[in-house]
């Protein structure tokens, strides 16, 4: 009986958070958490989810020279300098369009001042990925919700 309640505790922790989070070593060598959205307050219509692109947002104690690569392809190559005293200041966000012809994308970024780098698939069924440097640590959020950066 005991297990019985145990498990059904854990079971309404996993499904009640808001999100989910792993950490994996990456092919990099790094250690890099993934966290994973699940509908929130200013949720994606199935309309903007549907339209083949996702956008990622720098997000957080950027200031630095950031590389990512899509399945190996060149699609950002610039200075990122993020306000870590106001959580609405970033400087870089990009779409990426998504092939109707692939399905599976690897994301990998490259920092040139920590010399770190991340390696992660990317889930499709999510539209917006957030990249975070904090705590020396890449952490990427697969969401299909919008920051409400005003408040």
């Amino acid at each position: 009986m005991k297990n019985l309640i145990y498990y059904l505790i854990v079971l309404m922790f996993f499904t009640g958070c808001k999100s989910k989070s792993i950490e994996i070593k990456s092919d990099c060598g790094n250690i890099l958490e993934v966290q994973y959205d699940k509908n929130g307050k200013h949720t994606l219509s199935e309309k903007e989810k549907s339209k083949n692109y996702l956008t990622i947002y720098f997000l957080d104690e950027f200031n630095d020279h950031i590389k990512i690569n899509i399945n190996q392809k060149e699609v950002f190559n610039k200075g990122v300098v993020t306000d870590t005293t106001k959580f609405d200041t970033y400087s870089s966000v990009f779409t990426y369009k998504l092939s109707s012809e692939q399905n599976n994308y690897v994301i990998k970024g490259y920092s040139e001042r920590t010399k770190t780098c991340f390696e992660v698939p990317i889930n499709t069924k999510y539209r917006i990925i957030y990249l975070y440097y904090y705590n020396k640590k890449w952490i990427v959020r697969f969401s299909n919700e919008l920051i409400d950066f005003q408040n």
